[in-house]
């Protein structure tokens, strides 16, 4: 806009110059000082050149100016848009550093529970070894048991009438202290199989 006014003036001041310059060479011969306004009149259309470089030179920095306003104001929105995804990004870190410190809690208490589980399961496997011994033990002494009350069924069935007969006599009593020793021996196995030797 300013550009075209400039043009409208520079025009307008040519056609004045073109106008007046007929009149000042004849007017030149007439009077010294038309010299002097025809100097002056170059000087005042100089100035009025200047003056519209000057109002174009103006209109380009504002021009520019506006330019720079709205790449300023560009830069403000992006800027704000940037402040409000680092303020997200913040909030977003924040929430996984929680839910990592958690996380982390967490994992502390299964470890400590796995070694717990793990003591436990030593413990256990420890009873275990030690049930499977007494367990042993208790099939072996069933064993033992089982073949000394096969030889106490063994003695009954081998017992004849005459060995009760002679179990009864009263003037040696072989047969008698043969079968208390038998039996004698037979409980002493029964009690060692009972204490556990």
């Amino acid at each position: 806009m300013y550009a075209s006014k400039t043009s409208v003036a520079a025009l307008l001041l040519l056609m004045s110059a073109l106008a007046v310059s007929p009149a000042l060479a004849a007017d030149k011969k007439a009077d010294p000082n038309k010299e002097q306004v025809r100097r002056m009149q170059q000087a005042q259309r100089k100035l009025e050149q200047e003056k519209a470089q000057l109002a174009a030179q103006k209109a380009a920095v504002e021009s520019e100016l506006d330019e720079e306003k709205k790449r300023a104001e560009s830069e403000a929105l992006r800027a704000s848009a940037l402040k409000r995804d680092v303020n997200g990004l913040r909030s977003a870190r924040d929430a996984v550093a929680a839910k990592l410190a958690e996380t982390e809690a967490e994992l502390r208490k299964t470890q400590e529970a796995q070694r717990a589980a793990e003591a436990e399961g030593k413990r256990l496997q420890s009873a275990l070894s030690a049930e499977r011994q007494q367990h042993a033990t208790c099939v072996e002494r069933g064993n033992e048991l089982r073949k000394v009350s096969g030889e106490v069924l063994e003695l009954y069935e081998k017992k004849t009438c005459l060995d009760s007969a002679l179990q009864s006599e009263p003037f040696t009593g072989l047969k008698r202290v043969e079968i208390e020793n038998a039996v004698e021996d037979l409980r002493d196995k029964l009690d060692g199989l009972r204490s556990g030797s």
